[in-house]
């Protein structure tokens, strides 16, 4: 017989979505960190995965939003920059947050490790593509290449390597082709290892999401920030 397990659920804002009600849930370290942001766009951008993150945890864990312990501390730095965890719970769901442009993503899962990337269509610096692409990797476009960047963003952020491995050290299936990692220089299991998924954030942007060793099946859902946020 077949086992059920909860879906991954990825979460989506639009700026416009950041009211001021939503800062009452931030914690004090929280609410300094988003004062130091200079520009409304960047305030608003962090309150909504603040927020998102809260309710979605929130509801999983039975706890009101502002009575999530999250953990951001750098494990570099210490500095509260990190992915956001659930302090002093591994068996707590996991999260990933991004934001480009006017749109915000929180992804969920219950059963392990999972890295989400959204990013804008826009025009980017002609050098570029040298810091995504692999060798004998291609694209186009920006588009084409944002593809790229996002399938392996969401993978750095998955095994929380972030930005300090090198993209090109990744390949992955291109634009128009079931997202898939095809290799990682060093580590030969990790393809073995991810089920990519292409997401739909809306026209204009490119988003992934990468599940490490999740069980088969796993079911991705995506959902509007109104069904979530007060």
């Amino acid at each position: 017989m077949e086992v059920s397990v909860d879906p991954v659920t990825v979460w989506w804002a639009e700026r416009t979505a950041a009211t001021p009600a939503l800062t009452a849930v931030l914690d004090p370290t929280e609410r300094a960190r988003r004062e130091r942001y200079l520009r409304d766009a960047d305030r608003e951008r962090f309150t909504l995965g603040v927020a998102l993150t809260r309710f979605a945890l929130g509801d999983l864990l039975g706890l009101p939003p502002e009575r999530v312990e999250i953990d951001r501390a750098c494990p570099d730095c210490d500095k509260p920059h990190g992915r956001p965890r659930v302090a002093g719970r591994p068996d707590a769901p996991q999260v990933s947050v991004s934001h480009s442009g006017d749109r915000i993503g929180v992804a969920v899962s219950s059963h392990g490790p999972l890295g989400l990337d959204v990013e804008e269509t826009r025009k980017v610096a002609d050098d570029i593509a040298g810091h995504v692409l692999a060798t004998g990797e291609t694209a186009a476009t920006t588009a084409e290449l944002l593809v790229f960047w996002t399938r392996k963003e969401a993978l750095l952020k998955a095994t929380g390597d972030g930005l300090r491995v090198p993209m090109p050290r990744l390949r992955t299936s291109p634009a128009g082709e079931e997202p898939r990692l095809l290799a990682w220089a060093g580590r030969d299991d990790h393809p073995g290892r991810f089920v990519l998924h292409e997401l739909a954030p809306g026209p204009g942007y490119s988003a992934h999401l990468a599940l490490l060793d999740h069980p088969g099946g796993v079911a991705v859902h995506q959902r509007p920030s109104t069904d979530l946020l007060p």
